[in-house]
């Protein structure tokens, strides 16, 4: 049997009013996130490239949600690989996926998408929408499956926003934690 765990999100809206919806999240017991796809994390480039969708080991197309959607790909040091050495291999630790333009209903559509595969563990606290509503802050990220995929709205230079969405690898994910519990501790 599936425990599935209930939980009220607080979601920012157009004109940055915050809205209660209750939705049912994913089982609790989620597994660490292994990449997206085809798209594994620990991949070299060549691996990636080698990928049909994509086209260079930094871009790949795929379609999401019913549209064509352009993962940009990020590598860091190999997991096991000694540390402080100068040629430590690249492996695959971050998928950013752009969504397209912010609007109250597209997020909605993608956050019950996430919330309905992952677990939600990581609701923008009233300090970070404030600092995003101001402008101080050029994102609001909510989190999903303990940091390994992030929901991101991110301003833009010119004010408009657009949607992401952010698989990371575990060391990414636990920088990512690490960021959300300094903020909470005094």
């Amino acid at each position: 049997m599936i425990n599935r765990l209930g939980t009220t999100a607080l979601l920012p809206l157009v004109a940055f009013g915050i809205v209660s919806l209750s939705i049912m999240t994913a089982p609790v017991q989620a597994a660490t996130i292994q990449g997206f796809g085809d798209l594994k994390f620990g991949m070299t480039p060549a691996e990636v490239e080698a990928l049909e969708d994509c086209s260079s080991q930094t871009q790949c197309l795929y379609d999401l949600l019913g549209k064509n959607r352009y993962f940009a790909l990020a590598y860091g040091p190999s997991a096991g690989a000694p540390s402080g050495q100068g040629n430590t291999p690249a492996a695959l630790s971050h998928i950013d996926i752009e969504m397209g333009t912010y609007t109250q209903e597209w997020f909605l559509e993608v956050f019950e998408v996430l919330a309905s595969q992952y677990p939600i563990n990581h609701q923008p606290t009233d300090q970070e929408q404030a600092i995003f509503k101001d402008g101080t802050a050029q994102e609001l990220v909510f989190g999903f499956v303990d940091g390994f995929v992030l929901l991101k709205i991110v301003r833009r230079p010119f004010g408009n926003m657009i949607i992401h969405v952010v698989f990371q690898d575990a060391v990414h994910a636990q920088g990512q934690r690490d960021v959300w519990n300094a903020a909470v501790t005094p």
